[in-house]
């Protein structure tokens, strides 16, 4: 029980770096590169507070009550297009191409840390949640990664190269 609420606290961290990541380039970003990014950090949100709740109720003792896992399987999740504009938008700002960079690290990262927490845990209903969270979040780290390389072309046509 010891590591599994350990490794709650490890997907907690990693769910607000997401947000704040997410709510930065959705700050820099402008029309539907900054809707994209705070879309991604309402969905951080929304993961974080259901490994709040269960880790409130792991450390109270009990069995999570509440099957977040049905929940994330009700949602839709509909990869977005990507159109030139979207990618050379992203590729023109430092900043939002640096955190698309930083994102796919960590979206990877969580895909991992969730299945592990999966494996980890004996109870259905936490393994279910878990490989949910799993399979989530490798939406968005493919979805992240599809970004970072298409907009690569873009990046190297919109940076003005200048000594620092």
């Amino acid at each position: 029980m010891d590591e599994l609420i350990e490794a709650l606290k490890n997907a907690m961290k990693s769910e607000i770096d997401s947000v704040t990541i997410y709510s930065e380039a959705a700050l820099r970003g402008e029309a539907d590169v900054a809707h994209f990014f705070a879309s991604r950090a309402e969905e951080e949100k929304r993961h974080y507070n259901w490994l709040l709740s269960y880790y409130k109720e792991l450390i109270g003792g009990r069995m999570p009550s509440t099957n977040f896992a049905a929940e994330i399987q009700t949602l839709h999740h509909r990869s977005p297009i990507f159109s030139q504009e979207f990618l050379t938008r992203v590729a023109s700002d430092r900043h939002v191409s640096a955190a698309v960079s930083s994102a796919v690290l960590l979206e990877l990262n969580a895909t991992q840390h969730y299945q592990k927490m999966a494996d980890l845990t004996k109870d259905p209903h936490l393994k279910a949640f878990f490989h949910s969270m799993s399979e989530w979040e490798m939406r968005h780290y493919e979805e992240l990664l599809k970004i970072q390389e298409e907009s690569r072309h873009f990046w190297f046509e919109e940076q003005n190269f200048e000594p620092f």
